[in-house]
């Protein structure tokens, strides 16, 4: 059954607290978050990845020592010698999300900024980026954050990397189901699934809570 969980991350965790949940990882993920230059990012993916393990364990009734976690040729994570656990994890300022299901899911989620047409121009697909220079300078914010979050949701789900240009949304509608979440109002979430049995609501957690589940199973 397809959930979607948020965490929000505080400015500074305690370093107890980030080494208890570094020791949870794999050796090779533990040595790429103790080079993030920044300690914000670390954080971020220590998180992403606490979620991840979490879930995994309290859904599959496994052990946090038994996931494996590997990517595919483009870079796309997946639990190694279980193919019916499907998850994908989006980060943006302070929120951390994750959706799983026993079919494919892409999430994303975006911090709303000012918009920035340059940006906008590389992110979009061509005619949305023309679409959205037609309306309303007061609706294109969120026509923009809209286009992105859908599109990103859609790669991710299909696995494809950073590789593959943004696709329409124009060309989305038969290819997938998307729905769109109020998680916070400065930021904009979106869901892409291979079927439309989507949850009302996400599922907020925190470290503790993760902590406890990754606890229990072991």
């Amino acid at each position: 059954m397809l959930k979607i969980f948020a965490l929000k991350q505080h400015e500074k965790m305690d370093n107890l607290i980030f080494e208890e949940i570094l020791s949870l990882l794999d050796e090779d993920k533990q040595k790429k978050i103790s080079k993030f230059y920044r300690r914000q990012d670390a954080q971020r993916s220590l998180l992403g990845n606490l979620l991840v393990r979490a879930i995994l364990c309290d859904m599959l009734q496994i052990k946090n020592e038994d996931i494996k976690i590997i990517r595919n040729e483009m870079g796309k994570p997946y639990v190694d010698h279980i193919p019916q656990a499907f998850f994908n994890i989006s980060h943006s300022g302070d929120w951390i999300v994750g959706a799983f299901d026993s079919f494919p899911v892409g999430v994303d989620i975006e911090q709303i900024k000012d918009l920035d047409l340059n940006m906008a121009k590389t992110i979009l697909a061509k005619i949305d980026y023309e679409e959205m220079l037609q309306i309303k300078e007061a609706d294109r914010l969120d026509y923009f954050y809209k286009c992105w979050t859908l599109g990103e949701s859609y790669l991710k789900m299909l696995g494809g990397g950073m590789s593959i240009p943004l696709p329409s949304i124009k060309k989305l509608k038969n290819k997938a189901f998307f729905k769109n979440y109020s998680l916070d109002a400065d930021y904009v979430l979106s869901l892409c699934s291979i079927h439309n049995l989507f949850p009302e609501d996400i599922i907020l957690t925190d470290i503790k809570k993760l902590l406890k589940i990754i606890n229990i199973q072991n």
